[in-house]
């Protein structure tokens, strides 16, 4: 799908969707429960619908409503089992790391840019700890034959790549008949990992956080049915942020400023740049726009990335992004993504290290650019045309479907009206 977007000033409210970080890892604890549990507000992303149809391979049973679903969760983990992960590397990695851990033939496949997106470290867990795992090289499709010693106590696992399958471990260990510690070495992306424990507090399972990231259960509960309100994505909402930034009139509704999400690190942004906005329980509007080139590490919120590039864009002079490193293994290698859409348009952009540097208000021009099928680029670049003469038409914008069907609805809803519309 192509989209062209001309330049022009926003004005107006947007809801923000539901994160599918949270929704996911809500459903596939519901699953996980016997009893019926409730999840309200999941949205449509692609990933939700994977995981749903995951659960379902589980045993889950589904019943949907207007804006909740009710889960009916399995009363016993299965022994063997197919599942197609879409492109949802949360999916997968949730998903694998349960199955290492239980006794069982498992199989996973997915389809679009999983499939060049590398899992070395589910291969290594594997060999380290006696699990049979065959991949492609590293990736997709997957086979896992699942089962720990029985005489383990404590396992490590690295977390320097992805936090997921750290998340998914801690997930399943409470199904298991006895108790695991987990240190996680290297942990990257801790938000991710503590938005996990959190939603498993929920449903009724506490786990303690030692020295040295080392995760211990401090009881023997199973899972508990619930009723559980998924969050509003700040992934989602960072463009819209950035938006306002810059000098639109946009108006964000439903954020809740207490959240375990990482990419509400984006506020500190704000101020950095010297953006002011106001934030009037779930509302989130801007009073005036900031230029102020600005440093920050996203290294613990990498999805940020997109966004703060289109940022630095606007900012007068040099910006500079650490955690170049954490955008490789993304829908896609995010870091080469940016760089050359960003120098389509004209913009000076360059690596440091493992810094993004971005001198900003530069004069942009029109280009054909594309998203390479990276939802989060494509949604970074229909901010960025708003700026730019003549605006910017768009390959592939069709994979903001991923995380945020409605994205270009909104966009549109937020245009000034014509007389007679």
């Amino acid at each position: 799908m192509r989209q062209v977007v001309s330049p022009g000033l926003l004005s107006g409210e947007v809801v923000i969707p539901p994160s599918k970080s949270d929704a996911q890892r809500a459903l596939l604890l519901a699953a996980l429960t016997p009893g019926t549990s409730t999840i309200c507000e999941i949205g449509l992303s692609d990933d939700v619908r994977t995981m749903l149809k995951c659960i379902k391979v589980l045993g889950a049973a589904l019943e949907v409503q207007d804006n909740y679903i009710l889960v009916t969760g399995t009363t016993h983990f299965p022994a063997k089992a197919s599942f197609d992960c879409g492109e949802s590397g949360l999916t997968f990695r949730l998903l694998s790391a349960l199955c290492c851990l239980h006794e069982g033939e498992y199989e996973f496949d997915g389809s679009g840019s999983i499939l060049d997106r590398s899992h070395g470290f589910i291969d290594d867990f594997g060999l380290k700890y006696g699990i049979e795992i065959t991949s492609n090289d590293n990736r997709l499709p997957y086979f896992i034959r699942g089962g720990l010693d029985p005489n383990l106590d404590s396992i490590e696992v690295d977390g320097s790549i992805s936090s997921q399958f750290i998340s998914g471990l801690l997930i399943g260990i409470p199904l298991l008949s006895r108790r695991i510690v987990l240190r996680a070495i290297n942990l990257r992306s801790f938000p991710y990992v503590k938005m996990t424990l959190n939603t498993m507090k929920h449903f009724g399972v506490r786990v303690d956080l030692g020295m040295g990231n080392v995760f211990s259960f401090s009881n023997d509960d199973p899972y508990q049915l619930t009723s559980y309100s998924v969050q509003k994505d700040w992934s989602a909402a960072s463009y819209w942020i950035v938006a306002g930034a810059i000098g639109h009139q946009v108006s964000l509704k439903g954020l809740n400023i207490s959240t375990d999400q990482a990419d509400e690190r984006i506020l500190s942004v704000l101020t950095m740049v010297g953006a002011t906005f106001l934030i009037n329980e779930d509302q989130l509007s801007f009073h005036s726009a900031g230029s102020i080139a600005f440093n920050f590490d996203a290294t613990d919120c990498p999805d940020l990335f997109p966004a703060l590039a289109t940022l630095a864009l606007f900012c007068n002079g040099l910006s500079r992004i650490k955690g170049v490193h954490r955008l490789v293994n993304k829908e896609s290698d995010r870091s080469q993504v940016l760089l050359s859409q960003f120098q389509k348009i004209g913009a000076e952009i360059y690596f440091d290290g493992d810094e993004m540097c971005i001198d900003g208000l530069k004069a942009l021009r029109f280009a054909k650019v594309s998203s390479h099928g990276d939802h989060r680029i494509a949604m970074c670049l229909a901010i960025a045309a708003l700026q730019i003469e003549g605006g910017l038409q768009i390959e592939g914008a069709l994979a903001v479907t991923k995380s945020y069907p409605d994205f270009w609805k909104d966009l549109e809803k937020l245009r000034p009206r014509k007389m007679g519309q």
